[in-house]
């Protein structure tokens, strides 16, 4: 699953919103003056400015680009994204955390059944073995209960109360898993007729970096661990400290009120929550981002299907990014099947920044797979910006385009309008078209001069007429 299609930093722990490109050039390709200060080659008083910023403009829609979910977001929190297999989790890890003999083997207990009388009545018996090795050191403790299964000569069938495996590596690197009752019963085994529940938290710590996973899992309708496709994960969480400070988060939730963040044994509705401070790979200058995702998952199969997007970062310049999938009413649940509205918005909060706000608005179709870009189209697309510095005040520019375009390729044919608004009161408006052979516009100037401008895609000047 790919967690930055807005933004692809791809989570982990990841998240990206690409805006930085496009606002540079909206910022380098500002209209500070009228066209008639506009150069060209070989016809005068061109205003190749007028086509450079229509050019700008049209580059915003290649924003659907960065509708992706960050890489490595889906795989931040449990390693294998959302294909959790609450049986081997508490399985192997338990397997992995183990490497004695007789003691270790009553660690599987965890995957059998209880008696159904079982509560452990009976007290209580805590073996703790040391297992060394060249490069690590490993200590497992294990408490059972002490009932008839504890003194008989079958490994593995013991009623389980609580575990607990601390690994230091020569490197200083610790690493812990610890699993506890969760469902109020006294022990980990699942018991016949009820609805079982563990507690597992998986921890490390390696140069001052700390990494915790919490999860609540259940065995599910057949009582077993051992079988992973009816498995549960009622919720999970992840996070990563340095100290008091958090460096980076993610929690996968229940979304379809059906008291489980995922149902091994049917489609479930996850919402996923991902921060991280600091720089990503798709953003280098992020202070700090986050994704929040709506998912629909399932047992092996890779997730395609999202019901509500939304991404958010801060860069070191002050930008304040958000991206997110709306549907044609405005609302955060959409379907993919429908058309959708991909809405970016950045905000300059720094005081020197001269952009106020630049807010894009994409009509678009997702495709089938959330995950690829090659089946997403844009349709339309609504630019507003604002300035804080400059002589210009605030633009506003559409284009419908006269048959779909694929995610990030530029458009070939279609309408347009630009609108300019100036601190003295004045305005220059475009209206024109796009062709796969060149930009046809109507130009109107702040002084109320017309003049019909037309340039090849390259951008080089084919004719100019004044317009009465």
């Amino acid at each position: 699953m790919r967690a930055n299609k807005i933004g692809r930093t791809t989570g982990s722990g990841g998240s990206s919103l690409r805006y930085g490109a496009a606002l540079a050039m909206l910022s380098a390709l500002a209209f500070a003056g009228c066209v008639n200060d506009d150069r060209s080659a070989g016809v005068d008083e061109f205003p190749n400015s007028i086509y450079a910023r229509v050019n700008g403009f049209l580059d915003e829609g290649k924003k659907s680009e960065s509708i992706s979910p960050a890489a490595g977001i889906s795989d931040s929190l449990l390693g294998t994204g959302f294909h959790v297999a609450a049986g081997k989790v508490a399985g192997r890890k338990i397997a992995a955390a183990s490497e004695a003999g007789a003691e270790s083997a009553a660690m599987f207990g965890l995957a059998k059944s209880a008696a159904a009388d079982s509560g452990c009545v009976s007290g209580s018996w805590t073996v703790t073995d040391s297992v060394p090795s060249p490069f690590k050191y490993t200590i497992n403790t294990l408490t059972v209960c002490l009932d008839a299964k504890a003194l008989d000569s079958i490994k593995g069938n013991e009623t389980v109360i609580r575990g607990k495996s601390v690994t230091t590596f020569n490197t200083g690197r610790i690493e812990s898993a610890e699993f506890t009752d969760a469902d109020g019963d006294g022990i980990l085994n699942p018991l016949a007729g009820k609805a079982s529940k563990a507690n597992l938290a998986f921890s490390t710590l390696e140069k001052g970096v700390s990494e915790k996973t919490l999860l609540v899992v259940g065995p599910g309708p057949d009582n077993s661990f051992d079988t992973e496709n009816d498995n549960l994960v009622y919720s999970a969480s992840w996070v990563k400290t340095s100290g008091d400070d958090t460096l980076a988060s993610a929690a996968y939730a229940d979304a379809d009120s059906d008291g489980v963040a995922i149902d091994n044994g049917k489609a479930s509705v996850v919402d996923l929550d991902f921060y991280q401070k600091g720089p990503s790979e798709d953003h280098p200058d992020a202070v700090w981002s986050r994704a929040q995702m709506r998912l629909v998952v399932r047992y092996k199969v890779e997730a395609k299907e999202a019901r509500r997007v939304r991404f958010e970062m801060l860069s070191t310049a002050g930008r304040h990014e958000t991206g997110e999938v709306l549907n044609a009413q405005g609302g955060r649940d959409f379907d993919m099947r429908d058309t959708v509205e991909g809405r970016f918005v950045s905000v300059g909060t720094a005081a020197a920044d001269s952009v106020d706000a630049v807010d894009v608005r994409l009509t678009m179709t997702l495709g089938s797979d959330f995950d690829a870009k090659g089946d997403d189209r844009v349709y339309a697309m609504d630019v507003k910006s604002r300035k804080k510095i400059g002589e210009e005040k605030s633009a506003r520019f559409t284009f419908a385009s006269d048959k779909p375009i694929p995610s990030g390729k530029d458009p070939e044919a279609g309408t347009l309008t630009m609108r300019l608004e100036y601190g003295d009161g004045s305005s220059l408006t475009v209206e024109g078209t796009v062709s796969p052979a060149m930009l046809d516009v109507i130009v109107k100037d702040r002084t109320g001069k017309r003049q019909h401008a037309v340039w090849d895609r390259e951008g080089r000047g084919i004719s100019l007429v004044e317009l009465p």
